[in-house]
């Protein structure tokens, strides 16, 4: 028995957004290359400069404007490849923004295959948006037929870095026994762990599971839950920090030469 599609949440478009900015991915990212040309109304000349510099973050910035900003002026080709351009340097939101275009079909022809590719990626530098999304895929068959093992190991990465859609899915495969063997307590932790961020379908599951476990198991489940607290984040892998003092930073006045002192 496989749990029918609508009850699967599925992907999402956006970046995580994380509030711990302590860690940053492991893997250094390298310098953006056969950046191209880029318009001149495009983001702000220092953005642009530092782009064509090589500075991935930069060339991600410039990217998301062109996908994201006013619908008049939006360019999915630009989009993605800029996207394509900040991933192969190695910036994970990046990554997941790319993969995504790719599941979506957006400035491009829709391939599930590069949309794994890079959801890989990005999962495995530690975003925690492409774990979902990497589930979701093989959770809906992208190689061919539902890998529930897999999807289940990539959503608990999610849930444990807080991610709701997919502490609500680990909870439904868990409570399956898809993927892995059925687990009611872990299945109510889940659900009350989302129902805890405001998903309603989640409190009322996790009320149905509880009934089906024992007073103790039932005890012990609302303890981990209430004491369950999410990892921290890469946030190197999760958000894309400008330079301190921004792209166009102003330029240093320049400093008079002292008078000569009169004998």
């Amino acid at each position: 028995a496989t749990p029918p599609a609508a009850e699967v949440t599925g992907s999402t478009t956006q970046p995580a957004a994380t509030e711990a900015k302590a860690q940053v991915s492991a893997e250094p990212v390298q310098a953006a290359t056969n950046v191209g040309d880029l318009p001149p109304t495009l983001g702000t000349a220092g953005m642009r400069k530092a782009a064509l510099d090589g500075d991935a973050r930069a060339v991600y910035e410039l990217a998301s404007r062109a996908a994201d900003g006013p619908a008049a002026s939006r360019d999915p080709k630009l989009a993605l490849r800029l996207f394509e351009r900040a991933a192969v340097a190695g910036l994970a939101p990046a990554q997941f923004r790319l993969g995504n275009m790719f599941e979506k079909g957006i400035g491009t022809a829709r391939d599930l295959s590069l949309a794994r590719v890079w959801y890989t990626r990005a999962a495995e530098r530690g975003n925690a948006k492409a774990m979902h999304n990497l589930a979701v895929l093989h959770a809906e068959g992208v190689s061919g037929k539902p890998d529930y093992a897999t999807a289940t190991e990539w959503f608990r990465r999610a849930a444990e870095f807080g991610v709701r859609d997919s502490q609500y899915n680990l909870a439904v495969l868990l409570g399956r026994g898809l993927g892995a063997p059925t687990d009611l307590a872990q299945s109510y932790l889940w659900f009350a762990v989302a129902a805890g961020q405001g998903d309603e379908d989640a409190g009322r599951k996790r009320d149905e599971v509880g009934q089906r476990l024992s007073p103790s198991d039932l005890a012990a489940a609302k303890a981990e839950a209430a004491a369950w607290r999410p990892r921290t984040a890469a946030s190197g892998a999760n958000d894309v920090i400008p330079p301190a003092k921004g792209w166009d930073e102003a330029p240093t006045a320049a400093v008079k030469p002292a008078k000569p002192a009169r004998s």
